[in-house]
């Protein structure tokens, strides 16, 4: 039944065209009489023009052409080639964006932190129609935000999951920006969510604003939770009335959070401790 064309043949003694295509030489593989003046002759397909010819000159009206088995089949198909190109373009497009991300989704118990994930998401280049992100790179940013123990990534259907669980929902988080506690020498400044309004290295005064909760993003801003924290260095000194240097420098690591290039002296009033005091300061960091 492959490449076979069925002709209707159309004329008087229409069945006698068979005849006349057998004697011309044409394979004809079957023939059926369906009216009086009228019959379907089936012949090889590579063989239709000549049949055409044939008939034609011999005044039969050849009214009608159906194709058969893989020849019906081909020139269906060729008749309807934009539809299918068209439907293979369909089924390349939703392959294609499938294996994008075209939707993210925060779940878990630290939901909320959706905005900072989408914030860190954004800043390695993921967002809707990239590829799926690196998980473990991520994952390690986004479990530096407090108290966040777990975190992984699930990309299917185009739908990026990313699941944040966190150990301790009940410490309530604070939205304020970082401020310097003291005035001296910035000389480390963390950043894992905000902007910075400082630098390490500048002299700063107490009170200052090191770390912004608004952000600016292009021309849109808006609020972050700030998570940073900072360390400021200052001169320090004090005299303690002490029984010896041990106990004098005892009390003045009590009374600093840090204390390094300490010198300690006898004085007529004491014991006299110098050095360099170190203070820090966070906001949600840890």
């Amino acid at each position: 039944m492959l490449k076979k064309t069925q002709i209707f043949v159309e004329g008087l003694s229409a069945y006698r065209a068979v005849d006349k295509l057998v004697r011309a030489g044409i394979c004809v593989c079957g023939a059926r009489k369906t009216q009086k003046n009228g019959v379907i002759v089936e012949v090889n397909s590579k063989d239709v023009k000549k049949v055409f010819a044939i008939l034609r000159s011999s005044c039969y009206n050849v009214k009608k052409v159906r194709y058969r088995g893989f020849a019906r089949w081909k020139r269906s198909a060729l008749r309807r080639v934009g539809l299918l190109a068209g439907a293979a373009l369909f089924l390349l497009a939703v392959a294609g964006a499938q294996s994008r991300v075209l939707r993210v989704d925060v779940v878990g118990s630290g939901a909320y932190y959706r905005d900072e994930v989408l914030g860190i998401l954004s800043e390695n280049g993921v967002g809707t129609l990239s590829l799926p992100p690196d998980g473990d790179l991520l994952c390690a940013q986004i479990l530096s935000l407090p108290r966040v123990s777990f975190c992984s990534f699930r990309h299917s259907g185009g739908i990026l999951t990313v699941e944040v669980e966190v150990s301790d929902e009940a410490a309530p988080l604070s939205g304020e920006p970082l401020y310097a506690p003291v005035s001296g020498t910035l000389e480390e400044l963390v950043i894992v969510r905000g902007e910075a309004r400082a630098a390490e290295g500048d002299e700063v005064e107490a009170g200052q604003l090191l770390v912004d909760n608004a952000v600016t993003r292009g021309e849109e801003q808006f609020v972050v939770l700030v998570i940073a924290c900072a360390r400021i260095s200052r001169p320090f000194s004090a005299v303690y009335r002490a029984e010896g240097e041990e106990e004098a420098l005892a009390q003045a690591m009590l009374e600093t959070q840090e204390l390094r290039d300490i010198q300690i002296r006898k004085t007529q009033e004491g014991w006299l401790v110098e050095g360099t005091e170190l203070v820090s300061a966070q906001v949600n960091f840890g």
